[in-house]
């Protein structure tokens, strides 16, 4: 994968959703990632109306969503032991390391996966 590339964590496409624009200006030119975890997050609020089902629809056809696969779940369960995190969190870092991208976050409990470079929501791409 190239350096214009990344996975975005749930946080960070709901904070971009909410308005936050200085995300959109940062992700510019680059091939988005999601989980598949991030897409049933961000389309499972219950009082989410036609038109930000819409948005978010529009969101997701710019992106790759991933989905699991052999490797990435036995990289989930080594995280999950490794880093004690909850199944989404370790699941969203396995794809970023199957992947070989970074992952840009805004949770820092996240920081705690060596193995996976980290972009910190606030810090310059």
């Amino acid at each position: 994968m190239n350096g214009n590339s990344l996975v975005l964590d749930s946080n960070i496409v709901i904070y971009h959703l909410n308005g936050d624009t200085t995300i959109e200006s940062m992700l510019e030119g680059k091939t988005i990632f999601l989980s598949f975890i991030t897409e049933i997050e961000i389309k499972s609020y219950k009082s989410l109306s036609k038109s930000e089902l819409t948005t978010i629809n529009q969101l997701l056809s710019y992106c790759r969503v991933i989905h699991s696969n052999n490797s990435i779940s036995e990289l989930t369960v080594a995280l999950r032991k490794k880093c004690k995190l909850k199944t989404p969190d370790a699941l969203i870092l396995a794809i970023a390391q199957h992947l070989s991208l970074p992952l840009f976050t805004a949770d820092k409990r996240l920081l705690v996966a060596e193995e996976i470079k980290i972009i910190r929501y606030g810090q310059v791409l």
